[in-house]
């Protein structure tokens, strides 16, 4: 399942960045910003495909099973929130106009998924305890957080996109909220791992 989903995000991601890339921009809604849409849906399907192969290791590894698995679950994660993302800016960001705004959904959901993935991952693949491990992706995702809004204003102001605030309406609010479900989701995030390490500590002492 999981694979099947990661293999359709990577083609789904190709076919729409080569779309978006070669038609005509007049072709398109007004709120897509075409090209940087098409560059983004190209190289989210090559973080997909290469990035989680920077952490494979050889079979001949030890516990070289549980470290790819581990691999495997990184590039599952990525594949979801970058699928996330690329369906809202091809039109589910434009709910807020009915009153849903999917964009705090990705902020919080995003957060809380790269949180628990990634502190598993760090125990998991390189041995980090889960406790430190939980620390450090806290702290990673919401340093991106951060720099993520900083890169949106810098993106509509040298490129003139729209992607800073709700497409140009009522931005610092915007902006105010996305940090803050975004930190919300990673503090949910880190209690879930927390949790699920506590869980299968006690499945193991039962045994």
């Amino acid at each position: 399942m999981q694979k099947r989903f990661i293999r359709i995000s990577i083609y789904f991601l190709l076919i729409c960045g080569i779309i978006l890339l070669i038609f005509p921009v007049c072709w398109f809604p007004s709120f897509y910003d075409v090209r940087y849409m098409g560059w983004s849906a190209l190289a989210g399907a090559v973080a997909i495909f290469f990035l989680p192969k920077t952490l494979r290791v050889l079979p001949e590894t030890q516990q070289a099973e549980r470290k790819n698995q581990a691999a495997n679950f990184f590039q599952f994660g990525l594949a979801v929130a970058v699928m996330n993302n690329a369906l809202g800016d091809m039109g589910l960001y434009q709910l807020y106009r009915v009153g849903f705004e999917y964009d705090k959904f990705i902020h919080f959901a995003t957060s809380f998924l790269a949180v628990l993935f990634l502190s598993i991952i760090l125990c998991e693949r390189f041995d980090v305890s889960i406790f430190k491990s939980i620390l450090i992706a806290f702290a990673f995702v919401i340093a991106c957080a951060l720099l993520w809004e900083i890169f949106e204003f810098a993106s509509d102001y040298f490129w003139k996109t729209h992607i800073f605030g709700v497409y140009g309406f009522d931005k610092i609010n915007d902006t105010k909220f996305d940090l803050i479900f975004g930190v919300f989701g990673a503090l949910l995030g880190a209690a879930a791992a927390v949790f699920k390490e506590r869980k299968k500590v006690a499945i193991k002492n039962s045994n």
